[in-house]
């Protein structure tokens, strides 16, 4: 639901981290109808925000470390 709410915002850079299964999912492109991309990355994988592009973070570092 909030998807589709901060789509029609024009948000253009929609994140969701998936704690259990260490994932990042990244939703683009907003329209009415919602995000017309949305790509899954794994926690070894460096990202950056479109709004900041000089600013890369790897998902592992937005989760917990592992015990």
């Amino acid at each position: 639901m909030k998807a589709s709410i901060y789509a029609k915002s024009g948000i253009v850079d929609y994140w969701v981290l998936d704690v259990n299964r260490r994932k990042l999912h990244v939703y683009r492109l907003p329209s009415p109808q919602g995000y017309q991309s949305e790509t899954i990355l794994a926690e070894n994988v460096e990202i950056s925000p479109l709004v900041f592009p000089d600013c890369m973070i790897t998902v592992r570092e937005m989760l917990r470390p592992i015990a």
